[in-house]
């Protein structure tokens, strides 16, 4: 088992920090935080490998209040602390960190996370603007949970404070990541309005053609060996054109093997699902 120990400070020209002394209840909401973040992020990227994350404890420094952690795990799984952007080891992942891309994002209203098919990274829309990053980086920058966390984490111990400054130190007590007051409220919960999630797959099955429209592309549905229906549209003019010019000889029943591309957006209150078949690859006349 692996472990990477890292600390988060708080500094501010304020007789509390000064004396080592924080509000309680916002001391275990920022404990809290980072649970949460490395949680969601170990679902994210990890598909939930088992880690465990524990408050050590901590160094006295003048003037700053430091919690102390260490994350034990497999050595993929401590992976988790470089996306978010609190871990020392060397690497940076493409686009930016979590950290990063949420300061980037400056609090505005997000439009869309676009990711397509199996593309590594993500373009965020943002007021006018496309930011391209990370897949898991990009899901997390717009995840309610994480950004209520950053948060926590972030913004609420530092906000409103004289020369405030949120640091991330690792072992050594060495800065990893520093964060000042005038940048806090760009850790704020994820902006009104947002967000809608994009995301596009394709995937090669066998269906049947349940209902069909011998003018259009659209209005046709399938249904798969496991019974589910579902309306999609074809897009393969070749398989269009050669139904359009055989519609006696073609049944609906018979079936076929297609390539099938699949996008799937994602809103804070529901999901919806467009698939469009892309390709006909074969045609099982005898479908026994």
């Amino acid at each position: 088992m692996a472990a990477e120990k890292f600390s988060v400070s708080y500094d501010a020209d304020d007789k509390d920090y000064k004396n080592h002394k924080i509000d309680a209840y916002t001391l275990g909401n920022a404990i809290i935080g980072v649970y949460d973040l490395i949680a969601v992020a170990n679902e994210t990227i990890n598909d939930g490998a088992v880690i465990e994350l524990k408050v050590t404890s901590p160094v006295v420094d003048e003037g700053s209040v430091i919690i102390d952690f260490l994350l034990e795990g497999a050595p993929q799984a401590l992976e988790v602390l470089r996306y978010i952007g609190i871990s020392s080891v060397a690497g940076a992942v493409v686009g930016g960190s979590l950290l990063e891309i949420v300061k980037a994002l400056k609090n505005r209203k997000v439009t869309s996370v676009v990711i397509e098919g199996d593309d590594e990274n993500a373009k965020i829309h943002v007021d006018g603007q496309t930011i391209v990053c990370n897949k898991f980086v990009a899901k997390m920058a717009v995840d309610r949970k994480v950004r209520q966390a950053l948060h926590s984490v972030v913004q609420a111990p530092i906000q409103g404070k004289k020369k405030a400054v949120f640091k991330v130190l690792d072992e050594n007590q060495e800065e990893v990541e520093v964060i000042k007051e005038s940048s806090a409220s760009n850790f704020s919960i994820l902006a009104p309005g947002s967000l809608e999630t994009t995301e596009k797959t394709k995937e090669k099955i066998t269906a049947y053609f349940v209902r069909v429209d011998f003018d259009s592309g659209k209005g046709w549905r399938i249904r798969r060996a496991d019974g589910t229906e579902q309306k999609v549209e074809v897009v393969d003019e070749v398989f269009l054109k050669r139904v359009g010019q055989n519609k006696h000889a073609f049944k609906k029943d018979d079936l076929f093997e297609m390539e099938v591309e699949i996008t799937s957006t994602y809103r804070p209150t529901r999901a919806t699902h467009e698939y469009k078949v892309l390709t006909i690859t074969r045609h099982f006349v005898d479908k026994r």
